[in-house]
């Protein structure tokens, strides 16, 4: 996330407050020399799609105010988009109410929040496009398949609202997460570069070819007699 000045002053404090220090020094020795590739995968909402089954039942709702202190605790990066006003971030709870997972759906209604609030974070929507964003799955839930089965019905409530072309950026290196999104239906179709150097950043885009695959897709391709 590109913070602005507002969103560092909330972000930068709460990570301290919470023992995230870490993650502040990382993002900040980031901005100064780093190359951030990831891929930008699309789902085509006009097809259909299986559901994927997690290990434990799930419910996806959208988030309720009262979901957001246990997720601060969780994940507290994510309170400049909480308190920006963008709509709609979904969760997942447990058969308990737990949280287990969360996301936000955006759509073209929000391209001026966006804009204005998170710099660079994508292009301008249109009204058949909608994006994924800040995808999370809570640690003590990672590892039952929760990420495929939310994700591919919250995709479902962006269908139902028009939204035929859904997108998301995931890291390259990423392989749960973009294990996730295979799940869920979404293909990669682009890589994005984000070159920072000294707190600034400029972005590059290089389309992949059709029906391209996942890099763990060709890593299964190669079998025995095959390697050079």
């Amino acid at each position: 996330m590109k913070w602005n000045l507002t969103q560092l002053t909330r972000t930068v404090p709460l990570l301290i407050a919470q023992g995230e220090a870490g993650e502040v020094i990382r993002e900040f020795s980031d901005r100064i020399y780093s190359n951030r590739v990831s891929y930008l995968l699309r789902r085509d909402n006009s097809i259909s799609y299986r559901i994927p089954e997690a290990k434990i039942p799930i419910v996806v709702r959208p988030l309720d105010h009262e979901d957001i202190p246990s997720i601060l605790r969780e994940r507290p990066v994510r309170v400049a988009a909480l308190k920006s006003g963008l709509s709609t971030c979904y969760v997942a709870g447990t058969e308990k109410n737990e949280i287990c997972y969360m996301q936000w759906l955006i759509d073209s209604s929000q391209n001026e929040l966006v804009a204005s609030q998170f710099k660079g974070l994508c292009p301008a929507l249109s009204q058949d496009e909608m994006l994924l964003e800040w995808a999370y799955t809570f640690k003590r839930f990672r590892g039952l398949g929760i990420m495929g089965r939310a994700m591919a019905q919250i995709s479902e409530r962006g269908a139902e609202a028009g939204g035929r072309w859904l997108f998301t950026y995931v890291a390259v290196d990423n392989i749960a997460s973009l294990k996730g999104c295979q799940n869920a239906g979404f293909r990669p179709i682009r890589v994005r570069t984000e070159r920072w150097r000294f707190l600034r950043s400029v972005d590059s885009f290089q389309d992949l070819p059709v029906n391209a695959q996942y890099p763990f897709e060709e890593i299964q391709q190669v079998g025995p007699g095959t390697g050079t």
